[in-house]
């Protein structure tokens, strides 16, 4: 008796080393809906150790650091994790779980280790949960739940460049992108890994890979299933307006909540902004920018918020106050995410050249960037390439133009538009010629001319260095990529 006592004891602490409860799983959702402090309440509840519970503890942790970019936060999560990973791993070693969730635990601070600059850091923490789950793969071959964040990392690899190639090889990292978005969908019919894996894929499938009719269903399928979670809300909006639907976005940030224990989320007033500008309305967007300075202590679209209000200003007549603007874009925020370097570099040139850019030319990027094609046309009725006087204005206008007709789907005006901008940005350093370039590609593939798609495609990723050089060479070789397979 006393025998099977111990046995049963002994086997009902091994189940509960890796117990999802319900409370637990409920406290995964109210992670996912960005109320955080009720997610914490219902996590202390549980015991120490139970790996889901550190699990969704340093889940909650990583979201609120990554969304305030607190470095001081960040030092706390690193010693936190550093803990977590001590106490998962002295768990059932003969459960999935046991390496999985370390794994996990590892690419969410490698998350928050990119998103604050870290990126050797952010690289090493992305290896060391690479080699978790290929190994828990090859002990649980059927364990569903590996495929989640091995799909975004194989997908991550599929788009490196070919010649960081070598850089994949010497780790011993291997995966394609089918492979990866394969992974995800198994991954998304998993009960406890479905929200993250869909979350996953969606932003991968808009930010690296073009967006298509099917993704942008699967977006609004997602939104319209989780209104109650902020992450949801915030990746509908994020997708919309990289899609160029800023009407879209609009009516999702309606679905927001403020207050009600959710983390209050500035990035919010930034899109708003956003599409205030994009629609013309500079007093509304100008407010909006200002919100978001006032609110958000991170770095993220700092100099791109002060570029805006430099626009606003600017287009409003008030160039006084626009030149105030862009003197603190080189004072404040950092250059990490592109927007910010391309604000960076709009104040370098500036000081150089003291050359303001041409309105209508900047309306009807602002235009195209809401998915209002007609009126950037408008825009740009009156300008031609003899009423621009430098080749940079030029390049612009042509590449401007070029989207305008690929978007509204004339292609044969659409192709020599680029071409034209790819000739007047040679030897000029900018990224006209490799967006443009870019652009080429996806239209000769959906020609189905595999040929001349990869030619542009390649050409893409030949320039040497522009501001958009990271999403740009990662888009082609994604499209390299599948055009290939």
């Amino acid at each position: 008796m006393t025998v099977l006592f111990i046995l049963s004891s002994a086997i009902m602490g091994l189940a509960q080393d890796f117990d999802f409860n319900a409370n637990l799983q409920n406290a995964c959702n109210e992670v996912t809906k960005l109320r955080l402090a009720h997610a914490k309440q219902l996590i202390s509840k549980e015991s120490p150790n139970n790996g889901y519970k550190i699990w969704v503890d340093c889940l909650a942790d990583a979201v609120n650091v990554y969304a305030s970019e607190s470095e001081t936060e960040y030092e706390k999560l690193v010693d936190k994790v550093d803990d977590a990973l001590d106490v998962i791993e002295d768990l059932d070693t003969k459960a999935p779980q046991q390496r999985q969730l370390r794994a996990e635990i590892k690419f969410y601070l490698a998350l928050v280790q990119m998103k604050l600059g870290h990126e050797t850091k952010a690289g090493m923490t992305v290896m060391s949960a690479y080699k978790l789950l290929e190994e828990n793969k090859k002990l649980f071959p059927n364990y569903s739940a590996n495929n989640k964040i091995l799909g975004v990392i194989h997908v991550l690899i599929g788009s490196v460049p070919e010649n960081y190639r070598w850089i994949t090889k010497m780790l011993g990292l291997k995966g394609n992108i089918d492979q990866g978005i394969r992974e995800l969908e198994i991954a998304t019919q998993d009960k406890i890994t479905g929200f993250e894996a869909k979350f996953f894929k969606l932003f991968i499938q808009s930010y690296i890979l073009p967006i298509n009719d099917k993704v942008r269903t699967e977006v609004n399928e997602f939104v319209q299933k989780y209104t109650d979670s902020e992450l949801a809300l915030f990746l509908g909006v994020a997708i919309s307006e990289k899609d160029n639907k800023s009407d879209q976005a609009w009516k999702i940030l309606q679905k927001v909540q403020n207050g009600n224990g959710y983390l209050p989320l500035p990035i919010f007033d930034f899109y708003t902004a956003e599409i205030y500008l994009q629609k013309g309305n500079y007093a509304k967007a100008e407010s909006y920018y200002q919100a978001y300075l006032k609110k958000f202590k991170g770095h993220s679209f700092i100099k791109d918020s002060f570029y805006k209000l430099f626009i606003t200003n600017y287009l409003s007549g008030e160039n006084q106050q626009a030149i105030a603007f862009l003197q603190n874009i080189n004072q404040y925020g950092k250059k990490l995410s592109e927007s910010d370097k391309a604000a960076q570099k709009f104040y370098d040139n500036y000081t150089k050249t003291k050359q303001l850019p041409n309105k209508n030319l900047l309306q009807a990027r602002l235009a195209i960037d809401g998915g209002y094609y007609k009126e950037a046309l408008e825009n740009i009725k009156d300008i031609n390439e003899n009423t621009l006087s430098s080749n940079l204005d030029k390049a612009d206008f042509n590449f401007r133009k070029g989207r305008i007709y690929q978007n509204l789907g004339d292609t044969d005006l659409a192709i020599p538009a680029f071409e034209r901008s790819i000739a007047f940005a040679q030897s000029l350093d900018t990224h006209f010629g490799a967006s443009s370039s870019l652009q080429l590609g996806y239209i000769y593939q959906k020609k189905k001319d595999s040929k001349k798609a990869l030619s542009w495609f390649e050409k893409a990723l030949s320039y040497k260095k522009h501001e958009y050089k990271n999403s740009v060479d990662n888009k082609a070789q994604a499209a390299i990529t599948d055009i290939n397979n």
